[in-house]
């Protein structure tokens, strides 16, 4: 249930000099503004005006969590747009509403929903400012976080100086709290400063690492090292991702070390660890690397979201290749992607479990590894799967190693289409999902298969579960299947040996481990059972076709 709070004119009070004319460093500007004092009415404050600034848009209505539900802080009073808002469950989006357009807009920080605007304007906004909107509510986020971290110490600081009414003991215990209130402050004024310099998360981790006199550590999402700053004889740490109990059974280089995920929302951006073995760090050291994921969390976001402006690029001109669309406009726009579509190419089709067992996105992790073995790639998702187109020659036979252990899981499988030129990409991407079907339909679905490796599988028409293939493998075969398994005999890979043989009998007793004799006595038996005539072509021919595709459809678990 959704109540009214304080300050309900504090909207109509903000950003009236406004235009709007913003782009992403003024959004990193006014995320930074509001952690220099980071309080709720401050941060809503700069929020909005920014709004005004990136869109024109007013704020209708206001919303702060209050627990596990968000309460009314400003704006005019209305049960239906508060149960509106309330529907939306976190979610942004347009709202119902008559002639004007409404929006509401979340704010997420460390993982939950710490409030939101009611956006209203004449007209809907642009992709470009939508863009930069859904930038802001990632500081806005933050900041909201962190004043309700700091409001909760307020609070308990206030708890404490009415005990010490009451009891003289108090005031001790209220001491150390403005003590540490205090430290606090200094510690998110040092890591605020590092913040803003030109290397930040370099700078953040060296302050946290003075400030904690431990050694710290900065990973991606993949656990590579971005930052690390050592003290005394502590070693440097491989990848924390994993859980306490994966990493107590590694070797002692990860031992000791304490990581706190870096989360924008709900995903995973990062972790930064300080090296604890005995655990015992204080209040003042969990606050410094609690406080610094968050500014460091602002900086991947916004980093991010630049990235994601490229890779919406490359992800339209992946999928525009593999569906036949204009080549010479494709050439051109590869080019303002340094990508170059001249010479043959192919196509790759990844499918994983989902979700992964870290949590990383199966694009991200793609991107992240090609980058990695130094493969140039545009990369889109096709329905469940990730497309790669990349140039021929390119290895990738180590694409499902390396995905296995970035996403922490084997259960994955990669399909690669033949070589073509731009203009016939679309076929090399239906062999990559056929490579890929096939694979996954196989004894062993994991890893990766090459269209060029199929062999007889290329050819074989197998829709409708392959019946009529199977139809074709009895016809010819049916009687031998049937008398080997009756008998236990071996006629078919007999059969099958001799016709791979050329009909040679010393190539083909030597390849059984037999004698000319008994190699004879089979192929009699072959004739009488199945009624064919070996030295009829035609009959061979079917039964030499017969027998590879048996084996074929064998090894891909039929």
């Amino acid at each position: 249930m959704m109540r009214a709070r304080s300050d309900q004119e504090f909207v109509e009070r903000v950003g009236h000099a406004a235009t709007p004319q913003a782009d992403l460093y003024d959004v990193f500007r006014a995320g930074s503004k509001m952690f220099e004092q980071p309080t709720i009415r401050r941060t809503l404050r700069i929020a909005c005006a920014s709004v005004k600034s990136i869109a024109g848009c007013t704020v209708a209505a206001a919303y702060v969590a209050e627990g596990d539900h968000l309460a009314r802080y400003s704006g005019r009073a209305s049960r239906r747009l508060d149960l509106l808002v309330e529907a939306r469950a976190g979610r942004d989006g347009v709202l119902e509403s008559g002639t004007v357009w409404r929006y509401a807009l979340f704010f997420r920080g460390t993982g939950r929903v710490r409030g939101a605007f009611v956006l209203q304007a004449e007209v809907e906004p642009s992709r470009a400012e939508m863009f930069l909107l859904g930038a802001l509510a990632e500081p806005t986020g933050a900041a909201l976080a962190t004043a309700e971290l700091i409001g909760r110490e307020r609070r308990e600081t206030h708890e404490l100086r009415r005990l010490g009414e009451a009891q003289a003991g108090s005031n001790r215990t209220m001491a150390a709290t403005i003590v540490r209130l205090n430290m606090h402050q200094q510690i998110r004024d040092s890591i605020v400063t590092a913040a803003g310099t030109s290397a930040a998360e370099a700078q953040i981790v060296e302050t946290v690492s003075a400030i904690t006199r431990r050694s710290i550590v900065l990973q991606d999402s993949f656990g590579n090292e971005r930052a690390y700053i050592g003290s005394g004889d502590s070693p440097a740490p491989s990848d924390l991702r994993a859980p306490p109990a994966t990493r107590l059974a590694r070797a002692a280089p990860t031992s000791g070390w304490q990581p706190t995920p870096i989360r924008s929302g709900e995903e995973t951006l990062g972790v930064i660890g300080i090296y604890d073995p005995d655990d015992d760090r204080s209040d003042d050291d969990r606050f410094a690397v609690e406080f610094a994921g968050a500014m460091i969390a602002v900086e991947l976001a916004n980093r991010r979201r630049v990235a994601e402006v490229e890779i919406r690029l490359g992800r339209d001109l992946a999928d525009e290749l593999v569906t036949g669309g204009d080549v010479v406009d494709a050439f051109a726009r590869a080019e303002s992607l340094h990508f170059d579509l001249s010479g043959h190419h192919r196509v790759a089709v990844v499918s994983w479990e989902h979700p992964t067992p870290n949590g990383v996105d199966i694009g991200a992790a793609v991107r992240h590894v090609l980058a990695a073995m130094r493969v140039p790639a545009l990369i889109s998702r096709r329905d469940d799967a990730v497309l790669v187109v990349f140039a021929d020659g390119e290895d990738l036979s180590g694409l499902h190693e390396r995905l296995s252990s970035s996403i922490s899981s084997t259960r994955g499988t990669i399909g690669v289409g033949g070589r073509y030129t731009a203009e016939d990409l679309p076929r090399s991407f239906a062999e990559a999902a056929r490579a890929q079907k096939i694979r996954a339909e196989s004894r062993r679905p994991y890893g990766l298969s090459n269209h060029d490796d199929l062999g007889l599988l290329r050819i074989l028409d197998l829709s409708g579960d392959g019946a009529e293939v199977d139809r074709y493998v009895d016809e010819w075969l049916g009687a031998l299947i049937a008398h080997d398994r009756d008998h236990h005999s071996d006629l078919v890979h007999t059969l099958t040996v001799y016709l791979d043989s050329g009909g040679n009998y010393d190539r083909a007793a030597d390849a059984l481990i037999i004698g000319r004799s008994t190699l004879r006595y089979r192929l009699g038996r072959i004739r009488e059972v199945s009624g064919r005539d070996l030295g009829d072509p035609d009959a061979r021919l079917h039964l030499h076709l017969a027998a590879r595709v048996r084996a074929a459809l064998h090894d891909r678990g039929r």
